[in-house]
């Protein structure tokens, strides 16, 4: 799409959000284009000339999280991997909290491979790349940062990481999501751990071996 005015930008973001908030009350297979349309005030050509379906929402909605994590990630401040990492996801959950209820219902279609929004499919291959690079940059500007070799296959496993953690923290029904906290706590120590493991040539040819699995596993 081309650069939008300010005008139809807030247009664009009107109907993106009623989406979903359409998405969280209704789910995501109930929704319809022309009700979202007719919740936001917008002729349903309207809708369409934004958003060519109802799967082009969703998407939308990725290349939003991926623009906020682009944007976390660049604000962090130096620290260690596993600090950044942490600020990092605690800055995306706070981002995501509003469209918590919209996430699990769209957890099947997400989940779903030929789903039209699958979160690893083919169409959301560009934004997954995306935020690959900006977890790699994490990496690189860490004061601990790793021998060149490993930069790569880190700031992957740590993208990876990202994505397990938000889906707990979608499914973790503890008191302020609590347990999720405790995740990033344990995953905090886990990176210490394996980043001083990295001096092993064993532990590093290991974490490639992962890298390159789960490399081949998406699109």
């Amino acid at each position: 799409m081309n650069e939008l005015t300010p005008k139809a930008e807030r247009t664009r973001q009107l109907i993106l959000t009623t989406a979903l908030a359409s998405f969280a009350q209704r789910g995501y297979e109930a929704t319809t284009m022309r009700e979202v349309a007719a919740e936001a005030g917008v002729s349903l050509g309207l809708a369409y000339r934004y958003f060519q379906s109802k799967e082009a929402l969703v998407l939308a909605l990725y290349q939003q999280m991926a623009a906020e994590t682009d944007a976390a990630i660049a604000q962090l401040p130096a620290g260690s991997i596993a600090e950044r990492f942490v600020q990092t996801m605690i800055a995306r959950l706070e981002q995501a909290a509003p469209y918590r209820d919209t996430f699990g219902a769209l957890f099947g279609a997400i989940m779903t491979p030929n789903s039209g929004v699958e979160l690893f499919g083919k169409e959301t291959g560009v934004v997954r790349k995306q935020t690959e690079a900006a977890f790699v940059s994490l990496v690189e500007m860490a004061k601990d940062a790793p021998n060149p070799t490993h930069v790569q296959d880190v700031g992957k496993l740590l993208y990876g990481m990202h994505f397990a953690v938000i889906l707990f923290w979608l499914r973790d029904q503890t008191e302020g999501q609590r347990a999720t906290f405790a995740l990033l706590n344990f995953i905090r120590d886990l990176l210490a751990w394996l980043l001083r493991g990295l001096a092993l040539p064993f532990v590093g040819r290991q974490l490639a071996r992962f890298v390159r699995i789960i490399d081949g596993a998406f699109p």
